[in-house]
């Protein structure tokens, strides 16, 4: 095969990918300003066409040997350091000023060059250059795949693959130059499979930056804008479509709302409802569902729970509201919340049966006296004579 291979031709090409990949870059930067570490990824590619590009002047003669050697190497250096920089604030979301100190190593490799000629000697100017492309390529391909646990986008693992196997080409020119009887590796070859590395990194590059729009678009559509909450849409959507025998279904009312809305003002029963939301989902576990319904109404779904467990589950979060301080101007604002739980028995024909139970019971809790969790059958949180007056009106 490498010998169908025109060194000319590849290395127009091997340039030509890094072109290609910066200008991807820039155009994924275009559509998306938000994701950091684009421009520098562009700029690291035009550093590594740069290099690419005085090293084909150099190999034609046309450049002073101890120039294009020198700058080419250093170039190129940089532009893998650049790249590296680049995916890192790509794959985290956010800049580090410490990801700088990656662009010490070509300024420590030029001096190194200048003070020993080293880069003039073909072998070692092209086994350090690949070691360190190695190294900057491998640990690229490491930040995109442990970011995924944060992020799980099904493109990190193609771009970490993608730049996995040029760490491990680069690791076989390395090698080869060491042992070439283990890996007879040619440089045509060598820079015909990175031109095949660099455009499926600037492709899959693209497709996370389209993945992760796409779930930024799926996430504002699911969540609830102020509390953080998830929405009507996302609750009702997470709810089992069948088999929900077992289930608790709590609908949550904050008590006397429009009365803070009224005395404190909107921006303080923002605060109220961003306060109770942030509370609600520190106090319950993890695999129940919570969301913002519509104004001070709340849901709150508890899968395989029994009606004994569910109420000590609302229970203690009314408590924690009741307990929570809260002020406006310096002045104390009362929060509680009124609680109506439904426990799925499986006679329900559908979750709007559980739902109209559930209601029924949060508007017995009203008439008790607020700040109380009452199911669709015994009330919780109240006396002992108020629950006998609830079974004496109920018999």
């Amino acid at each position: 095969m490498t010998a169908q291979l025109d060194l000319a031709t590849v290395l127009l090409l091997h340039k030509s990918s890094f072109l290609i990949g910066a200008l991807c870059f820039l155009y994924a930067r275009w559509q998306s300003p938000r994701d950091v570490g684009l421009g520098i990824l562009a700029t690291g590619f035009l550093f590594l066409a740069l290099a690419s590009t005085l090293a084909g002047y150099g190999e034609q003669k046309l450049l002073p040997r101890h120039l294009w050697t020198l700058s080419s190497f250093s170039l190129g250096i940089g532009g893998y350091a650049l790249f590296w920089i680049g995916v890192r604030r790509l794959s985290a979301g956010r800049r580090r000023k410490t990801d700088w100190l990656a662009l010490s190593v070509p300024f420590a490799g030029a001096l190194i060059g200048l003070a020993t000629h080293f880069h003039v000697v073909n072998t070692v100017r092209a086994g350090v250059f690949n070691a360190t492309a190695l190294v900057f390529l491998a640990a690229s391909a490491f930040a995109v795949a442990s970011d995924r646990a944060s992020e799980p986008l099904p493109a990190r693992a193609m771009l970490a693959a993608a730049m996995t196997v040029g760490a491990n080409l680069c690791l076989a020119v390395v090698i080869g130059l060491v042992k070439p009887d283990i890996i007879p590796i040619t440089t045509t070859y060598a820079f015909f499979l990175s031109i095949i590395c660099h455009f499926a990194i600037a492709l899959f590059t693209l497709v996370l930056v389209k993945e992760r729009a796409e779930a930024e678009l799926r996430r504002s559509a699911d969540t609830d804008a102020l509390t953080g909450a998830g929405n009507r849409r996302w609750f009702l959507a997470a709810l089992p479509k069948s088999n929900w025998t077992g289930d608790c279904l709590v609908v949550m009312d904050l008590d006397f709302f429009k009365r803070i809305n009224d005395r404190y003002g909107h921006h303080t029963g923002d605060q109220a409802l961003v306060t109770f939301a942030d509370l609600a989902r520190k106090n319950l576990r993890k695999g129940d569902c919570f969301a913002r319904l519509g104004g001070e109404e709340f849901g709150l779904y508890l899968p395989s729970t029994d009606e004994e467990q569910a109420r000590t589950i609302a229970e203690r979060l009314r408590i924690a509201v009741e307990d929570l301080r809260m002020t406006s101007n310096g002045e104390n604002v009362a929060l509680t919340v009124s609680m109506g739980l439904a426990a799925a028995d499986g006679a329900e024909r559908s979750w709007e049966e559980l739902f109209n139970r559930a209601d029924a019971a949060l508007y017995e809790a009203k008439r008790l006296g607020r700040n109380r969790v009452t199911s669709s059958g015994t009330p919780r949180g109240v006396s002992d004579v108020e629950r006998s007056v609830v079974l004496r009106t109920t018999a």
